[in-house]
Order: structure tokens, then sequence, then C-alpha cells
């Protein structure tokens, strides 16, 4: 064995120095340089030079474009938050569950404020805040208001007797009748009220049987277009004046 290993020793050697020989090396060459040519130097136009300068195609320039004041509001209050919450917890940065609640945050305070505004909406009418508040339209009094309210009834019952209008007298003193009432808190008198309505607003027997006396006079004189000489006058006169004293007393 010992003698084969040395004949592949041997043959492997002798194939490798036969590679060896067979490559050639080349030999080294020298650098000639041109030193008589006339070399002409590139020279550049300064006018062509200036024009690409102020030519915008050329100009590569990258602008940062200047917030405008809702990108800065922004980052005012972002700033502000932060220093809050640093302040707040005595810490640079939030995290964990804490960190998850304060990015909610904002959004709470913002659906907060639109409820609060939605409720102050509801609770002023909008009506006054946008339009021009209008003077409270005049009520215009009937010829009943007007009497009761503002017109001595005693001297315009004189004055419709001395012209001889006993019917226009007996108007006046059935008024002049429900004013007194009204005046004793007998009845609540109001001009959509009838005369029905203020027979039961009485609770005094004796009173309520005397309205309904001149209240039956009056209807038949006064709706009834019955025309009343002095006599007939005065009898239903003695009528609205008992009727009068009962009320005072």
């Amino acid at each position: 064995m010992k003698i084969l290993y040395c004949l592949l020793f041997l043959i492997s050697y002798s194939a490798s120095a036969q590679v060896q020989d067979s490559i050639s090396v080349p030999e080294t060459q020298e650098i000639v340089y041109d030193l008589d040519t006339q070399k002409s130097v590139q020279q550049f136009d300064a006018q062509k030079i200036e024009a690409y300068k102020k030519s915008g195609d050329f100009d590569y320039t990258e602008y940062q474009e200047q917030d405008n004041w809702w990108v800065q509001l922004k980052k005012w209050f972002n700033q502000l938050w932060r220093k809050s919450i640093s302040w707040l917890f005595d810490v640079d940065e939030v995290s964990g569950f804490w960190a998850f609640i304060l990015k909610l945050l904002p959004y709470f305070i913002v659906i907060g404020v639109l409820f609060l505004l939605g409720w102050l909406f509801m609770k002023v009418n909008p009506s006054d805040m946008l339009l021009e508040k209008q003077a409270a339209p005049q009520i215009e009094l009937t010829d009943d208001e007007d009497i009761i309210q503002n017109q001595d009834i005693e001297q315009l019952i004189k004055q419709a007797v001395t012209l001889n209008n006993y019917r226009l007298a007996i108007r006046y003193y059935y008024l002049f009748v429900l004013k007194k009432l009204s005046e004793s808190e007998l009845i609540q008198w109001e001009s959509q009220k009838t005369n029905t309505d203020y027979t039961k607003e009485l609770n005094d027997n004796t009173i309520k049987n005397q309205f309904k006396v001149i209240t039956r006079l009056y209807d038949f004189i006064w709706y009834g277009s019955f025309q009343v000489n002095e006599n007939s006058y005065y009898q239903a006169e003695k009528e609205f004046q008992a009727i009068t004293h009962q009320i005072k007393n």
C-alpha cells in the first residue's frame, strides 16, 4: 500500500509541473506619454452659466411651506397638552393604560363641548339671538273693555239720560254693574265671557238672582232693539240700583 501511495504522489506532482510550464507570463509593458502634441483646454461660457442659474428649470432648491394658522394652532395646542400632561404625571411621556386614555380625552372634550352648545342653543330662543326682537303688538280693546277700564261710566249714564238715549243708558248701567262685581272680586271679568259665565261665578244667591233680573232686562232692551221711554227706563233703573247697593253691602 505504501508503494501505491508513493506512485500516486509522483504522478500528481509531475502533472502540476507540466501545467505550470505551459502558462506563459506576459512581459511588463512601458507606458509612453505624448508630451509633444498641443492640447486645448475646454473653456466654459460664463453667460450661459448665469442664464442656467436664473432659469427655474435648473433650480432644485426645496422650500418648506410656512404653516397656516390652523396648523400653528394645533401645534400650539399639542405643545400645551404635552406640558400639562408632563406637569400632571411628573414624567416626560405617559405610557400604558393612561396613554390610551389621554389619546381619547381630547375627543371626549370636543363631544362634551358640542353637547353643551346644543343644550344652550335649546335653552335660548334662536329668534331672539338672530333676529331683532319685535315689539309686542298693541291689543285693540273692544268697546266694553274700553268703557269698563278707562271711562267714567256714571258720567256716561248721565249723558245718555240727558240726551234721552235710555237704551244706551241701560247698556252703560249693565257695564257699571259688571265693573262693580269685578272690583269686589265677586267675578273675574274677561271680555270673552258671557253673561251666563258671570252668573255661574256668583256665590251669593241674593246677588245672583238680582243679576239674572238685570241680565234679562239688558238682553231684552239692548239686543232686542227695544225702544225705551223715560218711564220704562226709570223702572229698569231701580233694578240696577238695587244690585249696586247689594254689591256695596
